[in-house]
């Protein structure tokens, strides 16, 4: 009999269903425009998810296999995806953000202020600068879906250095490969996930340090700053590791000020090529209203930043970071789905696109590392 408690092996049940949940959802949405059968296809294919998780040692038992494999299979998706883009195009999209990006940038060439800029579907850019600065060079070359493709790189890379498993390691990444979400995102030229791994690349530096001297210090407050800088929404999972390093004594409150200090600094440094001369502009429209215009009253978004700092008192291991930092991304985006369908109805809000589903792949790189780290252990 399967026992439901807070136990280690639990939480891995939570983040495994995390990502089957929200994997579903993208599936019976965009399905369901195509068949009338989109929930019994999109309970198969959450099926053979979970199947493959279950399977990864027997399915990648050979390490020397496994690794060709997932060589092999991200060639592929970079090929297929390259062939995507040029099939595809950008204008018949009915998501914006590559054009977010786009009108951003033509606005900041032209001397315009920039987040007065409105995307081919009147949108105004919700991100913070840094994230249109990491696209920059995708800008230059013409074609943002390049930007979407390091999201797996990335988190390939990350998972590369830091599990040892190979079973797990191919596991996972095959399960992003052919994960519905991902592949929305390379069609559609999203950079969600990208995101989320930077902040989990950031949080993975910040645990393996062993000591916080001025140097190690000044290179997490000045990353923490810039990625800081992409969504807001990546407060939740740094309060929650601030706080449970100062409840487990792990880092002092004055280099807790110290990082806090050069965070801050690097955050707003961000800001200025964009808001210089235009002060006044940015009083009236700037990413913290956007962001608060798109997404939920104020004040719900209080209850998941109070909803972090009790996370980090309650976490008992750094694994525990990831944990509840998917979850309260994964509870924080459900909230925001729940106001808009109390407010506009089921399917206005599902099927027609009045909430934003993409955001709820904010929580998968922090659930699914959560998974690998703790399945290891």
């Amino acid at each position: 009999m399967i026992k439901f408690s807070l136990t280690a092996l639990n939480k891995k049940n939570v983040s495994i269903f995390i990502f089957l949940v929200v994997s579903f959802l993208f599936s019976a949405k965009y399905l369901y425009r195509i068949t009338s059968y989109a929930g019994i296809i999109s309970l198969a294919i959450t099926l053979l998810y979970f199947l493959l998780w279950n399977k990864r040692k027997f399915l990648f038992s050979n390490t020397e296999f496994s690794k060709k494999v997932v060589i092999a299979a991200l060639i592929v998706f970079v090929g297929c995806s390259f062939y995507v883009f040029k099939k595809i195009p950008v204008e018949t999209l009915n998501v914006d953000r590559w054009s977010v990006i786009t009108s951003f940038w033509d606005s900041f060439f032209k001397g315009e202020y920039v987040y007065f800029a409105k995307s081919n579907m009147a949108n105004y850019p919700g991100p913070m600068p840094f994230y249109f600065i990491l696209a920059l060079p995708f800008y230059f070359i013409g074609e943002l879906g390049y930007f979407s493709i390091l999201g797996v790189l990335l988190f390939y890379f990350l998972i590369e250095k830091t599990i040892k498993n190979h079973s797990l390691k191919s596991v996972s990444i095959i399960l992003i490969l052919i994960n519905i979400p991902y592949l929305w995102e390379i069609a559609c030229r999203s950079n969600i996930f990208l995101n989320g791994s930077l902040v989990l690349g950031v949080l993975i530096l910040f645990v393996k340090q062993k000591e916080f001297n001025f140097k190690n210090s000044l290179a997490l407050g000045i990353l923490i700053g810039l990625v800081l800088s992409t969504r807001n929404v990546f407060v939740i999972p740094l309060i929650i590791t601030f706080v449970y390093y100062l409840k487990r004594k792990k880092i002092t409150i004055g280099q807790t000020v110290i990082i806090g200090a050069i965070t801050v600094l690097t955050f707003c440094l961000t800001f200025i090529p964009f808001v210089w001369n235009y002060f006044t502009e940015f009083k009236t429209m700037n990413p913290f209203i956007i962001q608060s215009d798109v997404l939920i009253p104020f004040q719900y978004t209080l209850l998941f930043i109070l909803a972090s700092f009790l996370a980090g008192f309650y976490c008992k291991t750094d694994n525990e970071i990831y944990f509840y930092s998917g979850l309260i991304l994964f509870s924080s985006i459900a909230l925001y789905f729940l106001y808009w369908i109390i407010l506009r109805g089921f399917e206005e809000t599902f099927t027609n696109s009045a909430a934003d589903i993409s955001y709820f792949i904010l929580c998968l790189p922090f659930s699914l590392y959560h998974l690998l780290k703790e399945t290891e252990n």
